[in-house]
């Protein structure tokens, strides 16, 4: 009998992601989630903050309102905030 893993998360630290180069890949949106700067192709992630609640993304290129769940997930970066929305970013 075989045994496959069908999925594979791992907890991700804030400081992690920091060089990991990224593609945006989806998000569903809110108010509490802005990706208008979002660059088309690939990024590196050069810099997380975290103010209270508040996540800021390479100086303000991704802004989360409310500090969200960050998981690692089938090679993508998922933040699930507890507002329901989500943003996917592609690991290259």
């Amino acid at each position: 009998m075989a045994t496959g893993i069908a999925h594979t998360t791992q907890a991700l630290t804030l400081e992690a992601m920091i060089g990991l180069q990224v593609r945006y890949q989806k998000h569903r949106p809110g108010a509490y989630l802005s990706v208008e700067g979002m660059p088309k192709g690939t990024f590196p992630i050069e810099s997380v903050h975290q103010f209270g609640k508040r996540m800021v993304i390479n100086d303000g290129l991704i802004m989360m309102e409310s500090a969200p769940t960050v998981i690692i997930r089938n090679g993508r970066i998922v933040f699930l905030l507890p507002t329901g929305e989500e943003l996917y970013l592609m690991i290259q």
